[in-house]
């Protein structure tokens, strides 16, 4: 009798699988955008314009400034790798290729910006494959280390009312966030008390960080999150709690990762409208959020193209006087 594991693997491999897996994304995503478009129609684009010219330079700054604060946060989620893998690399041109990933990794998805933008950059600088694949996996554990954390306050300590065709029990969502809570807390665990620090995983070396460096990694991805929270909540109306405002992006960022739509594009803006709608006007919601794109998505989408052909010419100088 086959165990579920070899199943599993043969159902895997089989032809259907990968054809059916790409139609029911394919579906999702198109339901996604559909929902999207006919929610669009009953937004007062005129009243959005309008919050948006009411917006200060001050508070645009700000927020800015919180957008910068998170990117180099992620930026500093490299220097992991560069301890990791004991390679002589600039540790601030790490910081730059992680930095400028990030910005194309939310804005046209993980497999150009988080790989390929990534290995392009590296591999000039003399990294392999399996280097890029051990910084891009660390990145991105680190990135979302804090996330059930931070969910899990969330759904435990509820500040957002949820709408009531959600049909969720605040019991449900307290034992939930507990349950979310296990994740980060059995990788500190694992990271402090377990006997076995090394492990080989399809032909690559994994190795658990010590307890302190664990718990370093988590508050790092946790002041990541953060600081993307206040960068929507400083452009928020008056009477939305910074709280709220956090709720609604850990709701928002796993709702992104299943709809594959680049950018999250309109699944952030409708969750914040499914939470918040109720006691702040949408032409102010959707008019802060899209400020927020412009200080967290298209500016530094901008700032990584002008780094990246800094990065190509300083690369092509160098090698030609090598």
């Amino acid at each position: 009798m086959k165990s579920a594991s070899a199943a599993l693997e043969q159902v895997s491999s089989s032809g259907w699988w990968p054809i059916a897996k790409r139609v029911l994304v394919s579906a999702f995503t198109l339901g996604v955008l559909a929902l999207i478009v006919w929610k669009a129609k009953d937004i007062d684009w005129p009243a959005v314009g309008q919050v948006l010219r009411e917006i200060s330079p001050l508070t645009l700054a700000t927020a800015a400034g919180f957008a910068l604060l998170s990117f180099g946060i992620y930026g500093s989620f490299e220097l992991f790798g560069w301890h990791y893998l004991n390679h002589p690399l600039a540790r601030w041109r790490m910081v730059g290729v992680a930095m400028a990933s990030y910005a194309i990794n939310l804005n046209l998805g993980t497999i150009v910006g988080g790989v390929g933008f990534r290995y392009r950059l590296y591999a000039r600088q003399g990294l392999h494959v399996p280097e890029v694949a051990k910084l891009v996996g660390l990145a991105m554990l680190i990135n979302w280390l804090a996330y059930p954390l931070l969910l899990g306050m969330c759904l435990v300590f509820p500040v957002v009312t949820l709408p009531a065709d959600w049909n969720l029990s605040p019991d449900t969502l307290r034992w939930a966030g507990l349950v979310l809570w296990l994740v980060p807390l059995a990788y500190l665990a694992a990271c402090t008390w377990s006997p076995r620090r090394h492990w080989t995983l399809r032909g690559q070396n994994v190795s658990l960080p010590s307890g302190r460096m664990a718990l370093l990694q988590l508050g790092l991805s946790a002041a990541n999150w953060l600081a993307n929270a206040a960068a929507i909540y400083v452009l928020m109306p008056e009477g939305v709690s910074y709280l709220t405002v956090v709720s609604a992006l850990m709701v928002s960022a796993v709702a992104g990762v299943l709809a594959h739509v680049p950018g999250g594009l309109g699944v952030l803006e409708g969750v914040f409208v499914a939470l918040l709608g109720a006691q702040v006007p949408h032409a102010e919601l959707i008019g802060a959020l899209l400020a927020y794109r412009a200080v967290y998505y298209l500016g530094p989408l901008l700032l990584a193209g002008v780094a990246y052909l800094v990065f190509e010419t300083t690369t092509k100088r160098l090698a030609a006087e090598a």
